[in-house]
This record gives structure tokens, C-alpha cells and sequence, in this order.
């Protein structure tokens, strides 16, 4: 049921011309993409199914690079939102996992399977894609969880994920785990959790070396998608989507 309050957004957004007519990559509706605030990353939202542009670009992507989707084996890390809850429910081979502190790796909890990136609990070759939505920013040991998803991946098989980016700049590693707890490199910064209110740790700030950091720790090699196109909602900035593909 929509608020009153989030009515009172939408006529605000209509009235003052920050919104424009599209079709949704995710629901497939035409629909209205308001402008709800200037920063369209978190901001430009379906008036549908709620998708924001990252959300619609990685399903973009899937759709234009792997258009029988829905017949392979998946695996979702960290799921949420409408992208997510699309693949589940087009994908009858599409495993979702979180991870959580108090449960053992490859247990459920709440019908979710619990999965640690950095040790993943699946054989090896076992997945056509495996797909992470702002996730490596907050993986402290991402060396490891890349590796793990190059390992569960089928030969031919891709990571496509999105994250952050930062071309004009090195990578910054701004936390790092010790034995005596995490250190902090840089100002702490947190972003939203779908299983945590406090949120995710930002752990990377992934610049240039990214391509090179996934081809050395992992073997695959990586393509960068960036996407702009008003029709379909596709503009905000870090709208990249990539993907990582095991020979």
C-alpha cells in the first residue's frame, strides 16, 4: 500500500518536472522514474516496483549478455530489492545467501542460506553466474571472495556485480581486519544493510586496479558496463555494471 507521504513525493516530483517516462528493465512496465532527490543513484525510483538505477542496469546487463538466464544456476550474494526478488522469482535455480555472524556456513536461517564470500561452503564448478549488488565494498578479505567466486563458477561462467568505482584513482583500502579486531585506515563510512540496521562497513574504495586485482587473485578477466539511457531509467553516477568471466 503506498503512503500518503510517498504520494505526496511523487505529485511533488510530477508538478515540479523531476521525473521522466520509461520502461523498467525490472518490472517491464511503462512506468514514471521520479527525480526524488539529486543524488539519482538511491533516488530515481520506478513508481512500480521502487527499482533504483543500479538495480535496473545489472538486470540490463543480464538480460542483454545472458538471455537464458532464467535456466541457469545462480547464486545471489546479499540479495535484496527488486532486481533480486525479480531473479528469484523468474530463476528456479537461483540461490540467495546472506551472511550471518551467529549462524554456521551453509545452515539456514529464515529459508536463507548462510554463506561467507570469503569461504564459500559450494563445490567447485557448480554455478552458470554468481551475482553481488554493492557488495565488495564491504568484503574485508575481497582477495579471498573473489577467488571463492572464480572457484564455484563453471568454466565459462560470470560474476557480474556492481560496486562503486573510481577510474580516476588508485584503489584506497580504508579497513582492514587484525587479530586484535578491524583497523580503521579511514573515516568510517556505512552504508545500508538489508540484514543489519547499522549497516555494512565500507571496507574499499575500488579505483583503476580493480580489472587487475580480480584477473591476479582470481584468473578472470573483467569488462566494464556503463550505462546511460534515460528511457529505460539508466542514469546516476557509478551506473557501472561489470562482469567477470572464468575461462
Amino acid at each position: 500500500m503506498v503512503s500518503i507521504k510517498s504520494l505526496k513525493k511523487a505529485l511533488h516530483c510530477i508538478v515540479t518536472g523531476k521525473y521522466n517516462l520509461g520502461v523498467c528493465p525490472v518490472c517491464e512496465r511503462r512506468t514514471i522514474f521520479l527525480k526524488t532527490d539529486p543524488w539519482f543513484r538511491d533516488f530515481y525510483i520506478c513508481v512500480y516496483c521502487r527499482s533504483v538505477p543500479r538495480q535496473r542496469g545489472i538486470i540490463k546487463i543480464i538480460e542483454t549478455f545472458f538471455p537464458t538466464y532464467q535456466e541457469m544456476v545462480i547464486h545471489e550474494s546479499s540479495p535484496g530489492g527488486p532486481a533480486s526478488k525479480k531473479l528469484q522469482r523468474e530463476c528456479k535455480r537461483y540461490i540467495p545467501t546472506h551472511y550471518y555472524r551467529d549462524t554456521l556456513p551453509g545452515e539456514y536461517r529464515g529459508g536463507i542460506r548462510c554463506e561467507n564470500l570469503e569461504k564459500l561452503t559450494f563445490d567447485d564448478n557448480v554455478f552458470d553466474l554468481v551475482i553481488t549488488q554493492d557488495v565488495f565494498e564491504h568484503v574485508l578479505n575481497p582477495a579471498k571472495a573473489f577467488s571463492e567466486v572464480a572457484r564455484t563458477l563453471k568454466p565459462e561462467g560470470a560474476h557480474v556485480f556492481t560496486v562503486p568505482y573510481y577510474p580516476d584513482n588508485s584503489t584506497v583500502v580504508r579497513a582492514m581486519e587484525s587479530p586484535d579486531g578491524i583497523i580503521h585506515l579511514e573515516e568510517e563510512v556505512y552504508h545500508g544493510n538489508p540484514i543489519d540496521e547499522k549497516g555494512s562497513l565500507v571496507v574499499t574504495d575500488w579505483g583503476r586496479d580493480l580489472f587487475d586485482f580480480i584477473y591476479t587473485e582470481s584468473g578472470m578477466t573483467t569488462s566494464i558496463h556503463t550505462l546511460f539511457d534515460r528511457n529505460q531509467g539508466l542514469e546516476a553516477s557509478f551506473l557501472d555494471v561489470f562482469i567477470s568471466r572464468k575461462r
